[in-house]
């Protein structure tokens, strides 16, 4: 937890000198008590776990420091009501034997989506992050929920989206209040991976030091439409399942599949080429080549009856029968440092069989560190229920404006 918190303090401290910059003239912190319902999307929060117990309801609280461009600058321009930082927060579930006390250490940003009176707005703001502190459980065969005490692994992803009214009290200091729903999965880098949904009601305080700038509406007069190609490679672990009695059916009678956890992890890796046409300075739509492969992929067929579950081996598969390419739609909401990029694609080529095979859908936060490169950090989804794997890589923008 230390090491945590430490990691925390550099972050905070790193985009303090960051926001110290000319351009980055208006400062915000936040202070925020939370209370949550822990939805019921999965067995291990519905009781189904070694304790019996249900995971119904959580507390917290963050503090989150961000800013704003000056209003001179091109980012000030084209994002006049926009801030970005990075928060900490915690975690305390009602049930801690079975999910912990996570602690969140995450990036945000957020911005106005309408004014509703000269004090009152409707504002967004997005967190994405890690989340530390989980309960690990071991997992031995059988795979057995009720045997389940805890998470595959003590460190989570956290995405969190809400929405909130922000009331001004005077030039200095708001209230602010909303709802919240936030998502922690490890990203099948381990299991169990149940992931858990929570539902947050938030209040808090927003402090602004110094001068604050005068809002105005975007302007974007000087704005040109154009097309860019965005190049991203991205690699990730992940764990796996094989079926024993793959292509063990008998005639007439029903095929029931067997189950069973792979030892070890797989590597993953992959290519986007993504062209996107920028329509405004907010928005860009394009579509994506993407090319993954995967190492434990379709390894069931490829199962040696003579070696045992508990002891799997296998015959090495051809490296086609790994591989994937598909075509997805994009699209992607652009802000000053970050854009997130959302896409639903399908494979076109996956000779290998039914695990690459199919719908996959990706979340993609863009971080810019210069006009041109960009950190991704992702996660992949598969037929829009199955966990995928995470996309951790580095990306290359042509024709950026």
């Amino acid at each position: 937890m230390r090491k945590i918190l430490a990691v925390a303090v550099a972050f905070l401290a790193a985009m303090t000198v960051f926001a110290n910059d000319s351009t980055a003239v208006s400062h915000r912190l936040e202070f925020s008590l939370r209370g949550a319902y822990v939805l019921p999307s999965n067995h291990l929060v519905r009781g189904d776990n070694f304790y019996g117990k249900r995971t119904r309801s959580a507390f917290g609280g963050a503090v989150e420091y961000s800013f704003s461009f000056s209003p001179g600058s091109r980012e000030g321009r084209y994002y006049p009501y926009a801030y970005q930082g990075v928060g900490v927060g915690a975690t305390g579930f009602f049930s801690s034997k079975i999910t912990g006390n996570p602690v969140n250490i995450y990036v945000l940003q957020g911005s106005r989506i309408a004014s509703l009176s000269r004090r009152l707005t409707l504002d967004y703001e997005w967190n994405f992050g890690v989340s530390a502190g989980w309960k690990k459980n071991g997992v031995a065969e059988p795979y057995d929920y009720e045997e389940i005490t805890g998470f595959g692994s003590h460190l989570n992803a956290y995405i969190d989206l809400g929405f909130k009214l922000d009331y001004a009290l005077d030039e200095h200091f708001s209230m602010v209040g909303g709802v919240n729903l936030s998502h922690f999965s490890n990203g099948n880098t381990d299991y169990p991976n149940p992931g858990v949904n929570v539902l947050w009601g938030k209040l808090g305080l927003v402090w602004k030091p110094g001068t604050q700038p005068a809002m105005k509406r975007p302007d974007w007069s000087d704005y040109n439409p154009h097309i860019s190609y965005d190049v991203t490679a991205y690699g990730a672990w992940r764990k796996n399942f094989f079926d024993s009695n793959y292509g063990n059916d008998v005639e007439g009678v029903d095929y029931e599949p067997d189950m069973h956890i792979i030892p070890g992890h797989f590597g993953v890796f992959g290519v986007n080429i993504n062209p996107l046409w920028h329509f405004n300075p907010m928005f860009a739509a394009g579509a994506s080549l993407d090319f993954q492969y995967d190492e434990g992929a379709n390894l069931s067929r490829y199962y040696s009856d003579q070696s045992s579950p508990d002891d799997p081996r296998f015959y090495r598969p051809p490296f086609s029968h790994r591989m994937m390419i598909g075509l997805s739609a994009r699209v992607e909401l652009q802000m000053p440092i970050f854009s997130v990029n959302v896409g639903v694609g399908h494979s076109i080529c996956a000779p290998g069989g039914p695990a690459m095979r199919g719908w996959y859908q990706t979340f993609t936060l863009k971080t810019f560190i210069t006009k041109n490169i960009f950190l991704s950090t992702g996660y992949r989804l598969e037929r829009f229920r199955n966990p995928g794997n995470l996309m951790l890589g580095v990306g290359y923008r042509l024709n950026a404006r």
